[in-house]
């Protein structure tokens, strides 16, 4: 394959991919806002509207970003204040969004604890604090993005030993922990919805159709966390193994070929647009893995059509409120 060829996929996939996913993930967060926000007494739910706000700001912000590129041959005041904000935002925004997907993983465990105590810190009021803490907590943490990000021979890049150290940043932060955060939190969970189902010896039908409620709606949690952490794993894995072969590789071949220099770079391109696209699956996931959520969805899509042209709502408002309110311990 000639280097021309290679640059125009790269620059055709970095213009439709980013600007699709930013479209349609934007479209989708929209959707997951009105369907949460009628439940924001839920502090898992307080969680999933925080992610998707979060993950718009960074879907719009860094599709922008590029799709429009800047160009660091000035190296003035301006360009280096861009090339340091340019990663910063974009791992504040997008670590922010991950974050409260793991903090609605680990409200779920506590809500299924058998301990009341522990039940009792799932509340609105203390997930507005966690959430808080936890956008100051990146906004600080990603600080060294700030200060050794730079520009070299007009472009803005991670140099010598820092290109090392953001390697690990991206490895551990990116790709091992919030997955297996998750993962752990998640089984925890189902073993807990276990116990309860052996706890629980139901007498009156009444009972019974109130335990398998909750198991299946329990169930379709477990199922979309499962298929978030699958998503997120298969997305974000590539970034760091590409980052490790663009470092290790100057020890092996100094002298590196213009066209493997292209290939490399094509598929760090591909790696970051993965890690895009994560933030914008969120909703087609819930459609696709919760039949509840599908449900809800239908239900608000025909609400609004019905309002559009004028006929009698069939499903109310109060209904859909109270389908997604009984969702307690399922999102």
């Amino acid at each position: 394959m000639s280097s021309p060829i290679l640059t125009n996929i790269q620059n055709q996939l970095s213009f439709y991919g980013y600007t699709i996913s930013m479209i349609l993930g934007n479209i989708g967060n929209v959707f997951i806002v009105i369907l949460f926000s009628r439940t924001r007494q839920n502090a898992c739910s307080i969680y999933i509207i925080s992610s998707a706000v979060a993950n718009s700001v960074y879907l719009t912000y860094y599709g922008f970003v590029q799709i429009f590129p800047f160009y660091y041959l000035d190296e003035s005041i301006r360009a280096f204040a861009l090339c340091k904000l340019r990663l910063y935002l974009a791992n504040v925004f997008g670590q922010t969004g991950k974050t409260m997907i793991i903090l609605a993983c680990i409200d779920r465990f506590m809500i299924t604890h058998r301990s009341a105590t522990l039940r009792a810190f799932s509340t609105p009021k203390r997930a507005k604090w966690v959430i808080l803490f936890s956008i100051i907590f990146w906004s600080v943490f990603c600080v060294h993005i700030l200060i050794m990000q730079t520009i070299v021979n007009g472009q803005c890049n991670r140099f010598g030993v820092y290109a090392i150290i953001y390697a690990v940043y991206a490895i551990l932060f990116i790709s091992l922990i919030p997955p297996i955060i998750s993962g752990i939190f998640g089984y925890l969970t189902y073993r807990h919805m276990r116990q309860m189902q052996v706890r629980v010896q139901p007498i009156v039908n009444n009972r019974i159709d109130d335990n398998h409620s909750i198991r299946r709606r329990d169930r379709d949690l477990l199922i979309i966390v499962a298929s978030e952490v699958l998503v997120y794993i298969v997305t974000a894995t590539p970034l760091p193994f590409i980052l490790l072969e663009m470092l290790i590789s100057p020890y092996v071949s100094s002298n590196k070929s213009p066209q493997y220099l292209q290939i490399e770079n094509f598929i760090l391109t591909i790696t970051y647009l993965l890690l895009f696209i994560n933030s914008a699956i969120p909703f087609y996931i819930y459609l696709i893995s919760s039949k509840s959520f599908s449900r809800d969805f239908k239900q608000l899509i025909l609400h609004g059509y019905r309002k559009l042209r004028r006929q009698p709502t069939v499903v109310s408002v109060s209904r859909t409120n109270q389908t997604l309110t009984q969702r307690d311990t399922r999102v």
